[in-house]
């Protein structure tokens, strides 16, 4: 019983200190795009040359939809690739959108 009761009390304790050890949207769009979409990277360097500077930072921007990042995440376009649910879950996603989507000062 004993065992059983600090399984238990291990396990409700974890749950919260779990999700709170999550990685943010920011260090989620960081680790998962940042390899291209900060600065100095190819879809940064892509972007700038289609759309301009003002438009190549994707952490910049205000105009971004989240279903459009969900679409582009999910099925690629142009030569970035898709992220799969295994590499970027739709809980990960989700923090990723929200982040780009921001309230900005």
């Amino acid at each position: 019983m004993g065992r059983t009761l600090i399984l238990v009390l291990a396990v409700l304790v974890a749950g919260p200190a779990a999700a709170a050890a999550a990685p943010d949207g920011r260090a989620l769009y960081e680790q998962r795009c940042g390899i291209c979409h900060l600065q100095g990277g190819t879809g940064q360097f892509m972007l700038s040359r289609r759309l301009g500077p003002g438009k190549s930072l994707l952490a910049d921007r205000t105009d971004l939809q989240g279903a459009y990042v969900r679409q582009v995440a999910r099925q690629g376009i142009a030569s970035m690739p898709r992220f799969t649910r295994a590499e970027l879950s739709d809980a990960e996603l989700k923090r990723v959108v929200d982040y780009l989507n921001r309230p900005r000062p």
